[in-house]
Order: structure tokens, then C-alpha cells, then sequence
């Protein structure tokens, strides 16, 4: 699977001239995989499983008593040795520092709104924005497509419920699978923000903030233009997700109104969480930003310690390391609001370092 993947960002990177675009085709065509896995596992469409490099290592069937399929093997190695062929051709007829796409050029004459900070990081994020928002509503209509269908899935497997269980609560499999599938959500909203705040250094290192500090722009309202989408963007991202959820799921058991305001309550409830990555993203830029790549691995230990920890038994103080792990679970139990503002507080904190940072730094 990895090897599959290894050959789709060696095509992507060769028909993109920046890294960021690159890295939204292979995280796109990640996430179309994913959403191809879960359409062909829990969906009703089984055929859909083999269009996902995500669903063909568990055709394999390792382990199983009878039926395993070796010879599966030969689509992820196929695929990666024709699309690693194609990135290879392409990087040998593309121009040097060129994409095979080229980049659409602008107008001439500037739009009269793009004469504000905040105009200038709406252009630059909307894009983002709206590729990020569409595909996890995309999710979140296959999260709640599966949702009635929970139950049946795991009555065989008292394990994979135990599991639910460990991840949403105990009071209900069907509110417990939501609840994980709105942290997870919230985990992939993370990446967007930690992306949105992250701009800011993408900017700075192709020398294009310059342009904008060299007029009468302050540092902070700079950097304040980006941070409105890192922060207000997961808020929308996460309705959109849940609402998608809650509609299909209450569609589906007749019941749009009692089951839609929980789920999507569920979604935002993580909100706060998020708010803390994109905070750590934001410290790291103003005081270190050669390690904003850290932020990354911040993410990656949110998603060990907040969603797999307890399945994988580690010691509380170390789940407790994990903004997530102090998010209400939702919708099982009931809305606690001492963590939600500690949680704030600390977002709100360090996206104050950062600010602070950036304003006593050099640029560049």
C-alpha cells in the first residue's frame, strides 16, 4: 500500500510546481481511497474495495483459515510500477523547476479586494477551503450511511464492538461509532488548520510576505489574515462534516430532526481540539520556524494518543497528552465545559506565543 502510494506522489510531484499542490493530489487521492475502502466495507458496493489501493491489502485475507489470496499482491506492485513509469517520463520531458501544469496566470489589474491583508489570504485560502470542506462532507455522508448498519456489522465481532466501545463510550455502539467517527474527523479538520497556519511560513519562505510587510501592514494583522482560517475554517469544516452525517443517518432511520442537531453537535464539539493543533502549529512558526514541520508529528501523536490509546491500553497521563482526549464524547454523554474552556485557553495561548514570536523575529 505504501509502495502504491509512493508512485502517486511521484506523479504528483511532477505535475505541480509547488510542494503544496503536490501534496493536495496525493493527500486527495488518499482520501478518494479511503472513502472507496469504507464505500466497499460497510457501504453495500463490495466491488468498490478493489478500486482502493486502501482496500486491496485486506483482499489478501492473511491469517485466514481458508482462501488466502496471494496473487492480490500483483495490483499494488502493478500500480506502483506504472505510475512510478509515468513520473518518470514526466520528470524527464517536464521543463527544470516547471510543473507539467502550468500555473493559470492572474489578470492583470488586481481585484479592489485583494487591496486588504485579509483579501490577499481569503485568494490564497479559499481554494483550500473549499477542497477540504467538500471532502470530508463527502465523509461524513459515508460515516452516516454506515451508521445504521453498525450494529448488524459488529454482532460476529464482540471484539471490533469492544473497540467502539473503547473509543465512544459505552452506553450505545451506533453513539459510540459516531462519536469516534467525529474525532476522527476532527483529526483530518487538524490537518487543515495546521495547513492554514502554516501558510504563513509558506509565504515567508518564497519571499512573498515582503511585499505585504514593506507597506504599512503590521506583522500581526498579517499573520491574524491566515489564522482566520485556521480557526474559523475547522469551525466550518466540521459542521459541513457532521451535517453531511447527521442528514444521511437520519434520512436513513426516518428521523432527520431528532438525529442531525446530535451528530453535528458531536462534530463541533471538537472544535477546541483542533484549535489547540493549529495553536501549536502557530507557536512553532513564530518562535521556531525551521520545526514548524513538527506540527505534523504533533498530529500524528494526537491521533495515537487520542483515538488508538486506550485501544492500545497506554497509562491515562499519556491519552491525557491528547487534546482530544478531553473533548466530551458526544453524542453519548453530556456536555462538560471546564475542559472545553482549558482548552481554549491553551489554544488561545499559544497562538498568542506565536504572534508574540513573529513580531520579535527576523523575517525570512
Amino acid at each position: 500500500t505504501a509502495l502504491a502510494f509512493a508512485a502517486v506522489a511521484a506523479v504528483a510531484v511532477q505535475l505541480t510546481v509547488g510542494a503544496g499542490a503536490a501534496r493536495g493530489i496525493a493527500v486527495t487521492t488518499v482520501g478518494a481511497a479511503f472513502v472507496l475502502r469504507m464505500l466497499g466495507d460497510g457501504g453495500g458496493l463490495p466491488f468498490a474495495s478493489w478500486l482502493s489501493p486502501i482496500g486491496w491489502f485486506t483482499q489478501l485475507r492473511p491469517f485466514a483459515n481458508t482462501g488466502e489470496r496471494w496473487w492480490v499482491l500483483v495490483l499494488p506492485v502493478t500500480f506502483a510500477l506504472v505510475l512510478g513509469s509515468v513520473g518518470y517520463l514526466l520528470s524527464a520531458r517536464r521543463d527544470v523547476g516547471a510543473g507539467v501544469l502550468p500555473p493559470r496566470p492572474g489578470p492583470a489589474q488586481a481585484a479592489p479586494r485583494l487591496g486588504s491583508p485579509f483579501g490577499l489570504a481569503f485568494r490564497l485560502q479559499r481554494g483550500s477551503l473549499l477542497s477540504w470542506s467538500l471532502g470530508l462532507a463527502a465523509l461524513g455522508v459515508v460515516y452516516g450511511s454506515v451508521g445504521d448498519s453498525v450494529g448488524d456489522l459488529l454482532t460476529d465481532s464482540p471484539q471490533l464492538a469492544e473497540i467502539f466501545e473503547l473509543l465512544g463510550g459505552e452506553e450505545g455502539i451506533t453513539d459510540a461509532y459516531f462519536a469516534a467517527a467525529m474525532a476522527i474527523l476532527a483529526t483530518i479538520a487538524s490537518a487543515y488548520a495546521i495547513r492554514a497556519a502554516l501558510r504563513l511560513r509558506v509565504e515567508e519562505e518564497g519571499l512573498l510576505s515582503e511585499p505585504v510587510l514593506a507597506t504599512a501592514v503590521p506583522r500581526r494583522t498579517w499573520a491574524w489574515s491566515h489564522l482566520f482560517f485556521a480557526l474559523v475554517g475547522p469551525i466550518l469544516i466540521l459542521a459541513i462534516a457532521g451535517l453531511g452525517a447527521g442528514l444521511t443517518y437520519g434520512a436513513i432511520v426516518g428521523d432527520i430532526g431528532g438525529e442531525a442537531p446530535g451528530i453535528v453537535g458531536a462534530a463541533l464539539i471538537q472544535v477546541p481540539a483542533v484549535w489547540v493543533v493549529a495553536g501549536v502549529a502557530t507557536a512553532l512558526f513564530g518562535i521556531l520556524p525551521r520545526l514548524t514541520s513538527l506540527s505534523w508529528g504533533v498530529l500524528v501523536a494526537c491521533l495515537v494518543f487520542g483515538q488508538l490509546g486506550e485501544i492500545l491500553q497506554f497509562p491515562q497521563w499519556l491519552l491525557n497528552l491528547s487534546p482530544f482526549t478531553h473533548v466530551p464524547d458526544l453524542p453519548l454523554g453530556e456536555v462538560t465545559f471546564v475542559p472545553l474552556f482549558w482548552l481554549i485557553a491553551l489554544a488561545a495561548l499559544l497562538v498568542m506565543v506565536g504572534i508574540a514570536g513573529l513580531q520579535r523575529r527576523d523575517i525570512g
